[in-house]
């Protein structure tokens, strides 16, 4: 029963690929080409349509957008350590004195364990909040 259900299934969707109308062009993906169906169609409804003047258009003073690669910059920083470690020093009380946080500072500097600090090493300041 069950394997007849699936037969019928595949056949409708097979008939529906077959049978489906051309994509209209506000449907097509950017920089597919418009079918030629779909052109004529659309200029066949331009041209019988009934004739109307337009006026001129103001200026309304923005530019229209244009579809155009964007540049890639690179702009990276290299962030020194510029803070070292001393006797008696926690993160908490670092992340006070340059007004950040532990997390920021855990995270930059890839730091398992708050508490295990050691004098003399270097560590990253992220920027204050």
């Amino acid at each position: 029963m069950s394997v007849l259900v699936a037969l019928l299934g595949l056949g409708f969707g097979l008939l529906q690929m077959i049978t489906r109308p051309e994509p209209a062009p506000g449907l097509l993906a950017f920089g597919q080409p418009e079918p030629a169906a779909a052109t004529a169609t659309t200029l066949n409804a331009a041209v019988t349509g009934p004739a109307v003047q337009l006026g001129p258009i103001a200026n309304t003073g923005t530019a229209p957008q244009v579809d155009r690669p964007r540049e890639i910059t690179a702009n990276a920083r290299v962030l020194d350590s510029n803070y070292v470690v001393a006797s008696g020093d926690t993160l908490g009380q670092i992340a006070a004195r340059f007004n950040t946080t532990v997390e920021r500072i855990q995270a930059l500097n890839n730091l398992a364990d708050p508490r295990a600090l050691r004098i003399g090493t270097k560590l990253v300041i992220p920027p204050p909040l």
